[in-house]
């Protein structure tokens, strides 16, 4: 009985209400479509870092990510990466080796971070080969051994497809070697800093310059189903590499794990700031409501309907319009997504500035059925909060004095 009058008090004032959903709908929907398009960039970013950087984990002999020397091997690294390959969870691991050269070129000089790959093992754990624009991705067509650099670092030194660098770095011994290398192919990621940086090289052709032995490596990159399950698979891997350092994706790169921890945090900050500019809509015109009913509360209060029966009742009427206008928003920002989330939102007039910080320009929204849920329940919260005011304001008429109001 009380559900229908409260829905009936709702429509007294068709006007207002229409006004009040659609003022919720269009902020809900707002807030919806943001969270879908944030989540999306994150999720972009996230791939490009796991799939085309990093790969889902990495194998490294203790303290060589703290400068890179050349020295700190991992020892039989054939058979461990085999081992790691057949670990349940893990789709592929790829062995590598690790530089820091001075590259010098006819136009120009400048350093980088040089990678020794097997090309095949290495298709199965990043997709670099799929962003060869110009040439290929390390075949070998003559006496110099082939290098794939990136499109930025190209235009730094003014290189193409068959330029001549010379690479220069400090060997297993301590010397300088100086090696030439024709650039096979040209790369171009969502990332300029990335292609800035690396270089890629056979990893026999690194292995000869570095003077290394067979079956060492500097690095194991490994590939499992999901993301989301390198730290699950991580122990296991662990037990195999022993002293090994053993690091996920978040580890590697801590400002992709705080982007994927405080999002959450983010987007509902953000939901939340949307329903506190709605609460007080919503609380005006419940106020008004309650104002222009007083004498009808009133004659309510005087035959005998209890407080507590007249404040559910007001709570109530505002969760139903909150609630109304919250799931159409929803509804609609669902189905908008839905949609952006098969057609990409193009963002490319803005490509220099994203791909500095490594995000594509496709984005594709996203959205999360939790989301949904949690931002419903807010919804319900933010009707509940908005009416405790006018219910209030409510139950201190006197029924004696509220039935003689005009």
């Amino acid at each position: 009985m009380i559900f229908s009058i409260a829905w009936r008090n709702i429509w007294r004032n068709k006007t207002r209400s229409i006004i009040m959903m659609t003022a919720i709908a269009l902020g809900l929907f707002a807030g919806v479509f943001m969270i879908a398009f944030m989540q999306g960039m994150v999720d972009a970013r996230i791939d490009s870092a796991t799939k085309t950087e990093l790969a889902h984990l990495q194998v490294h002999a203790p303290h060589f990510l703290d400068n890179n020397e050349t020295s700190l091997l991992i020892d039989d690294a054939e058979k461990l990466t085999e081992q790691i390959a057949q670990t349940t969870g893990v789709v592929a691991a790829s062995r590598r080796l690790v530089a820091e050269p001075f590259i010098t070129a006819a136009h120009g000089t400048g350093g980088g971070r040089m990678i020794g790959i097997f090309p095949d093992q290495e298709k199965q754990v990043t997709d670099i080969y799929k962003f060869v624009k110009e040439g290929t991705f390390l075949e070998k067509n003559g006496r110099m051994p082939p290098v794939l650099i990136g499109e930025k670092l190209a235009k730094n030194l003014n290189l193409k497809v068959g330029s001549k660098i010379n690479v220069q770095l400090v060997d297993l011994n301590g010397d300088l070697s100086s090696k030439g290398y024709r650039v096979c192919g040209i790369y171009k990621t969502s990332n300029t800093g990335y292609d800035e940086v690396h270089l890629f090289a056979l990893f026999t052709d690194l292995q000869t310059q570095l003077g290394i032995s067979e079956n060492k490596a500097h690095e194991l990159a490994v590939v499992v189903n999901n993301g989301d399950e390198a730290a699950i698979v991580k122990p296991e891997i662990q037990k195999i590499a022993g002293n090994l350092d053993v690091q996920t994706w978040k580890e590697l790169s801590p400002e992709m794990s705080l982007l994927t921890d405080s999002m959450d945090q983010y987007m509902y900050i953000f939901v939340l700031i949307i329903l506190l500019g709605l609460c007080f809509g919503i609380i005006n015109t419940m106020l008004m409501a309650v104002l222009e009913r007083t004498k009808e509360i009133g004659m309510l209060m005087a035959i005998g309907m209890n407080k507590r029966r007249i404040f559910f009742m007001i709570i109530l009427e505002s969760v139903l319009l909150t609630l109304s206008g919250g799931v159409l928003g929803i509804f609609i920002g669902s189905m908008v997504t839905r949609f952006f989330s098969v057609h990409p939102i193009d963002l490319s007039m803005f490509a220099e500035g994203l791909e500095k910080y490594g995000y594509n320009t496709q984005i594709y929204a996203s959205l999360q059925n939790q989301t949904l849920v949690v931002i419903t329940i807010l919804v319900i919260l933010t009707g509940i909060i908005s009416a405790v005011y006018p219910a209030r304001k409510a139950l201190k008429l006197n029924p004696a004095e509220a039935t003689r109001t005009d």
